[in-house]
């Protein structure tokens, strides 16, 4: 193999290895900054186009909220409220209400120990709420919350929410989250509903995830119910009141004897997500209904019906967004004030029997009838509140626990792809683009396809069936690998452009280089066969006049000539093969192919023997140079052919060029024009091709013959250009081939009467040491004298080159 193929192959390669390296290297970096975290602001946001994309769904689930409102909040008075009202509100809801649910998103926890509490009503008002609670136990929920950021255990004091993913999740040490308390709720009374957010899994201000629940195995809830019953009743726990345990018992009483109460020390409990639980209650199951296994928490419907619900990490949901708040669902909302109201009117009008009163405000509230209800704070300066994907500006938190509570009762999880998928579709999708990136005009037009069409099929995905697919990471990668391999592409195709130039830029013209390098072709190079023009031009009588010339001056004289002809040929696109001293080697037609080349050569052969007409006058006006330069002329030969095209020579110095049997005749012609005085000799190849494409030229046939060193005989042709009388020419040219025709036929008398009269006409005799139609009248004159040649068949073989 040459070796200049082998380090083209080599650097093939190299340039596969980089576009490879790159591809891997981008899908990498995209994949760790996706499990990094780094990206999760725009994976949240592309979340959000996701579900603006789908659009809000419509369902069959029948909620409705109550709002805790300004009006309801001016209604009610200063924090903190009494808790008597939201035990009214309870009452009338799941009262004449029919209310099926309520799940209130509030958090009942302690009061403070400020001096400006009455604590006497707020005991009456827990315990008029407790009471409520536990006549309705089964259909309210109540919020419970972890305060504080979402951490490990380690810190004691703090409410902390306990994730299995801290590692160190344990139900014996799970720290309790801030709830109500006795009297509100008791060891057997009242649901609990955990409102927190996980906020480590949504990386963003929307909350996409929720904890699906938190597992206790420890005397804590106990503790919190003992520390409700000290405050309600104002014990004060000291050497004479304090926690007596007795086997798996708790008990605390006074020394009085007035009071005592007993709980179990530990209580294996779990609490559910606030939704979650909603969902349990309002279906009347209780927590044996729920079960865990592994990534999935099960709910038995009945012995036919199972809901499965994917966990995330084991432990939280993702919330499936139905709807944003006060958008296209148009959700059914009440104040709380107003259910308040129509309470109070309610019972003062079943006091009064005012019959008429009593229809109108049960028709009210029939519209709570078998509902779900969520009652939650709506005030933005209570700041319970967040954006979702359907609202940027924060809106009521209480949306989220409704539409947790929607994905379930609709089965429409959010499901997402394994870790392994999501890199495989960063890593496939960047292959792809960039892959296709790298091809022709229609595939770089498919690359953009793919690229578009993954972002679309990631949307419609997600709206058919939930699927999260991955796209920040997936688009960025294949974005930036196909930025860089594009940019690597266009520097090797600079660095290609800037080498075909070099190489070809002193032996083809500008406007070819320009051709070979914008078709993107490389010129076919290292021994390909082709169909070629070959054009050999020489000086006539060089040698003679380089003994005239002092060196410096024969130097500044060839340049000159040399310079000439070279722009001259390379204005046909001809390709300068070599210089031989003041030969010139051309082609035509390699290294970048054109179908026209016989013609261009011709059209290169004329406008160079043009040229030196004009450098002749041009020298002659300087009046610098012997007679001899003024003088000197052009024998041009040109042969079209098969020939083999490429670099030839050693490994280690080789050159482009050409060479084979058409070359060798082109050769031939040059140097046989000269026996017969012409300065430009074409083969009937030639002519016969640059006739096909419509080319006006002046020619004659000047004869058939046999060059030295081929076997096959070829017919030969003179060129005149512009610098000969074509008039005289034409003349010359209808004797001079009638003569030929009868020299063919062996006819010598009659050929040599023809020569002559052609003699006369011939163009060149200025000139030419010798005339085509002198030197054919001599060859008739011998074959008289002598007898013709054996065997003529009109075919003359050349003795000499």
């Amino acid at each position: 193999m040459p070796k200049w193929i082998y380090f083209r192959k080599l650097k093939g390669l190299k340039q596969s290895g980089l576009y490879a390296l790159l591809v891997l290297a981008s899908s990498a970096v995209w994949i760790v900054l996706g499990s990094s975290g780094l990206l999760d602001g725009i994976d949240q946001e592309v979340m959000r186009w996701r579900y603006l994309a789908r659009g809000e769904i419509e369902t069959k689930d029948n909620i409705v909220y109550v709002d805790l409102d300004a009006e309801t909040v001016s209604y009610m008075g200063h924090r903190p409220w009494d808790r008597r009202e939201f035990g009214r509100v309870l009452a009338a809801l799941l009262g004449p209400g029919g209310a099926r649910t309520v799940a209130v998103d509030i958090i009942f926890s302690k009061y403070g120990a400020s001096t400006m509490l009455d604590l006497d009503r707020a005991r009456k008002g827990d315990f008029f709420l407790g009471q409520i609670v536990e006549k309705y136990k089964d259909k309210v929920v109540l919020a419970a919350a972890y305060t504080g950021v979402i951490n490990t255990l380690a810190a004691e004091s703090a409410d902390r929410l306990p994730l299995i993913r801290d590692g160190n999740y344990d139900p014996e040490t799970n720290t309790f989250p801030e709830a109500p308390t006795f009297p509100i709720i008791n060891l057997d009374v009242g649901r609990l509903g955990i409102a927190n957010v996980d906020e480590a899994l949504s990386r963003g201000p929307i909350p996409l995830f929720v904890p699906a629940f938190i597992e206790f195995d420890s005397p804590r809830y106990s503790f919190l119910l003992m520390d409700g019953l000290t405050r309600h009743f104002s014990l004060v726990l000291n050497e004479e009141l304090r926690p007596a345990v007795l086997g798996d018992q708790v008990t605390i009483q006074s020394s009085d004897g007035w009071f005592s109460k007993q709980l179990p020390l530990n209580t294996k409990t779990t609490l559910f997500s606030l939704g979650l639980e909603a969902f349990l209650v309002a279906h009347g199951l209780g927590r044996t209904a729920v079960e865990f296994e592994g990534s999935t928490l099960s709910i038995r419907m009945s012995e036919e019906e199972t809901i499965r619900i994917p966990l995330v990490q084991s432990q939280s949901i993702e919330v499936n967004w139905f709807e944003g708040w006060d958008t296209s669902q148009g959700n059914e909302r009440v104040s709380m004030r107003e259910v308040l109201e129509r309470a109070d009117a309610l019972a003062k009008a079943a006091n009064a029997n005012d019959t008429s009163t009593l229809k109108t405000l049960r028709e009210w509230f029939s519209q709570f009838n078998d509902k779900v209800i969520f009652l939650g704070p709506v005030d933005p300066q209570l700041k319970d509140i967040a954006p979702t994907p359907f609202n940027r500006v924060p809106v009521p938190k209480v949306l989220l626990h409704a539409n947790v509570f929607r994905t379930i009762e609709s089965g429409e999880f959010i499901l997402r792809v394994s870790s392994l998928v999501s890199a495989l579709s960063v890593l496939l999708l960047t292959v792809g683009v960039a892959c296709l990136a790298l091809g022709n005009r229609w595939l770089r037009i498919c690359s953009v396809g793919v690229f578009i069409g993954y972002i679309g099929f990631v949307f419609v995905v997600f709206s058919s069936s939930n699927l999260v697919l991955p796209l920040v990471s997936p688009v960025g990668s294949a974005l930036t690998a196909t930025i860089f391999v594009i940019l690597i592409r266009i520097g090797s195709e600079e660095w290609q452009r800037r080498r075909i130039k070099n190489l070809f830029g002193a032996y083809v013209s500008p406007s070819l280089v320009n051709d070979m390098v914008e078709s993107h072709r490389d010129p076919e190079l290292g021994g390909t066969e082709a169909e070629v023009t070959a054009l050999f031009s020489d000086v006539e009588g060089f040698s003679s006049l380089s003994e005239e010339l002092k060196p410096n001056e024969l130097v500044a004289l060839m340049n000159e000539y040399l310079g000439e002809m070279t722009e001259t040929f390379q204005a046909e696109q001809g390709t300068l093969d070599k210089y031989i001293g003041d030969a010139i080697v051309t082609m035509f037609g390699m290294p970048y192919p054109v179908d026209d080349h016989a013609a261009r050569a011709c059209r290169s052969a004329l406008a160079m023997q043009e040229r030196h007409a004009a450098l002749r006058e041009q020298w002659r006006e300087d009046g610098k140079w012997p007679e001899k330069v003024l003088q000197m002329r052009t024998r041009i030969g040109i042969n079209t052919g098969v020939a083999v095209i490429g670099n030839m020579g050693s490994e280690m110095r080789f050159n482009y060029t050409m060479m084979g049997d058409s070359v060798n005749l082109a050769a031939r012609c040059e140097s046989g024009a000269k026996s017969y005085g012409v300065y430009t000799m074409v083969t009937a190849s030639t002519l016969e091709a640059a006739l096909r494409e419509n080319l006006e030229l002046h020619y004659r046939k000047l004869d058939r013959v046999v060059v030295k060193g081929r076997s096959r005989p070829v017919e030969i042709y003179e060129l005149w250009d512009a610098s000969y009388d074509l008039t005289k020419a034409r003349s010359c040219r209808a004797k001079y081939e009638q003569a030929l025709q009868a020299y063919f036929d062996g006819d010598w008398e009659n050929a040599l009467l023809g020569f002559e009269a052609s003699s006369a006409d011939e163009p060149g005799q200025e000139f030419a040491p010798i005339t085509p139609s002198e030197l054919l009248a001599e060859r008739c004159r011998e074959f008289i004298k002598n007898g013709s040649p054996e065997n003529w068949d009109g075919v003359y073989r050349m003795k000499t080159k």
